[in-house]
């Protein structure tokens, strides 16, 4: 029932992007209206004990990733933020991170990877007494860097272009392949998750029950319903006991 409904809505967000394309010429009114649109259907499948906004992270050793299209913070991070306006959030109230695009291009994908890039390199500081519910996988992936993704409406590359130019960006940047974006999901197309090391908790399985690793590539016609399974997997449970802010009153960035 909830994948027919979630199907219903992917629907209307194709027709809401024509309407926004019928109504904006400017790319850049188009782009706020097509991010609206998306966080507000985000916003409407949340725990209710989660937020959605949009803006920059901050860590408390004076680093700072660009503006995120979408931000899911824990009930623990400080209202410094509202959902209409752009807001500063903090690294250690984070849950996942991700950019919205109506069209995909080459330029595009390279901005969002220089974006995942620098908001990887954010560093926590756990408080005293911190439990995480996770399997060893994912505890070592998600805790210090919560998942990033992109969400586009549609894309001028094929999925196994995209494939292909993220593992050249790992490359050329000498980096691990979870050093940079985690997931990206496109409605015209389909998705590509990096799966890790194939033991966290959202999997990929083969019809012979093999649990695969790495870049998976997946068409898709029920994109917005994938996208729910993932960021409801690997957003991780966190209950701290000590608040966030008290990292930021003696910090760089106060």
């Amino acid at each position: 029932m909830i994948r027919e409904k979630i199907a219903k809505v992917e629907n209307q967000m194709r027709e809401a992007l024509a309407e926004v394309r019928e109504t904006f010429k400017h790319s850049g009114n188009k782009g706020t209206n097509t991010e609206y649109i998306f966080r507000d259907f985000v916003r409407q499948y949340l725990p209710r004990r989660l937020e959605i906004g949009n803006g920059e992270i901050i860590d408390s050793f004076g680093n700072r990733s660009g503006q995120a299209d979408i931000v899911i913070v824990n009930e623990d991070h400080p209202f410094t933020f509202t959902s209409s306006k752009p807001g500063l959030f903090f690294i250690e109230g984070i849950l996942s991170v991700g950019e919205v695009k109506t069209t995909l291009t080459t330029q595009e994908l390279k901005n969002t990877l220089k974006s995942s890039l620098c908001y990887k390199k954010l560093k926590m500081k756990h408080g005293k007494g911190e439990m995480v519910h996770a399997n060893e996988s994912d505890l070592k992936r998600y805790y210090e860097h919560p998942p990033f993704f992109l969400f586009c409406y549609e894309s001028q590359l094929k999925l196994s272009t995209i494939k292909t130019k993220i593992e050249d960006f790992i490359k050329e940047n000498s980096l691990e392949a979870t050093e940079t974006i985690d997931g990206i999901f496109l409605i015209d197309k389909g998705w590509l998750i990096n799966f890790g090391d194939g033991k966290g908790a959202f999997k990929f399985r083969t019809p012979d029950g093999k649990n695969l690793d790495g870049w998976i590539i997946k068409e898709s016609d029920s994109v917005l319903f994938d996208f729910l399974s993932y960021i409801s997997v690997t957003m991780l449970k966190i209950i701290r006991f000590e608040p966030i802010l008290l990292n930021y009153l003696f910090s760089k960035e106060q």
